[in-house]
């Protein structure tokens, strides 16, 4: 049997372990978020015939209902059938392995529904024929972005209009043709959406009169809208922005030490561009978001502004003192230090022949000259004494 103070022990254990184990949920991460579903749906009254790859070919516009709202939805699957009233669960550009996604991207946001329509036509130099209602303009510029989302997903061209083809009206085809060719030609690799908002960094510091940043945001697609605190949020070049985009930079100023906080929100967190693949067991079309729905998502990011150092002031220049010319005056009564008497060492050698006149005595070649010339009146010397020498003694015999 456990004692008194067996017992109290246990319950002091139970407890820690108890804490812990509290306390290790309270650290662990927050679950993601479960990706988005919804099932797909034909639009109904949007049927119509384009050349596609040289084929006559019907087709309809598609959506997907995700909690009861409709959103505009693309085909990335040509060649294969949609499971109409199916179930299909967010995914990522990788595994849909889709290619060409980055370009698509920029044809979604650049075309129907998120592009202004009239701004639309008019990039693409498109005009919409005489009569024709809000529901078939809208489906020509449906078409007209599904086609190009096509080229770069699967490489289909669509073809001029041609009579004879039960094709739908050529001024109705010309406006599908336009959009395509615009979306087209003119499509850049753009960065995939997310269902979450994220800032990085999440903190920066800087000195007043100063960028903080950059910082670099990623979410969904569409606009992002920047709410700051303490200062603003400027572009590159230091113009004051609002809004940004995914993948979209922006740095923070301030006029003064401090903090400035900036808050970054997206509508929809499901946004266009994301990709939407079939549950079921057999293969179907793989379908794209052309609309946004979702809740609102946000993300916060701030920066620490220093005052500025105060600039020193510079230092004056000390006066300077003339500094006496190391030559020496021809009148000054000191001796000149180069006067041969007065230095102890040796001239140095000259090349030149000097005169007595200058006090300098003779050197090189008038040197050589005089032993020369001693040398001859030795020798004479020599031979005269010698000759009076013989004379003597012939006198004397």
């Amino acid at each position: 049997m456990i004692g008194q103070r067996g017992r109290r022990w246990a319950r002091i254990a139970l407890a820690a372990v108890t804490g812990g184990a509290l306390a290790l949920g309270a650290a662990a991460p927050a679950a993601a978020e479960a990706p988005a579903t919804g099932v797909a749906k034909a639009v109904p009254g949007s049927s119509v015939k384009l050349l596609l790859d040289g084929k006559a070919k019907r087709t309809s516009a598609l959506a997907i209902e995700i909690e009861g709202k409709r959103v505009t939805a693309y085909c990335i699957d040509y060649h294969t059938s949609v499971a109409i009233d199916g179930t299909y669960q967010e995914g990522t550009w990788d595994a849909s392995q889709v290619k060409n996604l980055a370009k698509v991207q920029w044809v979604l946001t650049h075309g129907h529904p998120n592009a202004d329509s009239a701004a639309l036509l008019a990039a693409a130099g498109a005009t919409m024929p005489d009569g024709t209602n809000e529901q078939e303009s809208v489906n020509l510029l449906y078409f007209g972005t599904q086609t190009a989302v096509w080229h770069f997903s699967d490489g289909i061209k669509l073809g001029d209009w041609v009579a004879g083809r039960d094709l739908l009206s050529k001024s109705k085809y010309d406006v599908i043709k336009k959009v395509h060719d615009y979306l087209v030609a003119n499509a850049t690799d753009q960065p995939e959406p997310r269902a979450e908002l994220s800032i990085d960094p999440t903190t920066a510091t800087a000195t007043v009169g100063e960028k903080a940043g950059p910082f670099t945001v990623k979410g969904p697609a569409g606009d992002i809208t920047l709410a700051v605190t303490g200062g603003t949020a400027v572009d590159a070049e230091g113009a004051p922005v609002s809004t940004t985009s995914n993948g979209g930079q922006f740095w923070l100023t301030a006029e003064g030490a401090g903090e400035v906080s900036v808050t970054a929100s997206a509508a929809d967190s499901v946004s266009f561009g994301r990709v939407f693949l079939y549950t079921g067991k057999k293969a179907a079309q793989k379908l794209i978001l052309g609309g946004s729905t979702g809740a609102t998502v946000t993300a916060k990011a701030a920066a620490t502004f220093a005052e500025a150092p105060s600039p020193q002031p510079s230092p004056e220049p000390e006066p300077t003192t003339p500094q006496p010319s190391p030559s020496t005056p021809a009148d000054s009564p000191s001796p000149s230090p180069s006067t041969p008497e007065e230095s102890p060492a040796s001239p140095a050698p000259s090349t030149s022949p000097a005169s007595n006149d200058g006090g300098l005595p003779l050197t090189g070649a008038p040197i050589v000259t005089a032993i020369a010339a001693g040398l001859v009146l030795l020798i004479a010397g020599a031979v005269t004494v010698l000759v009076l020498r013989r004379r003597r003694v012939h006198f004397t015999a």
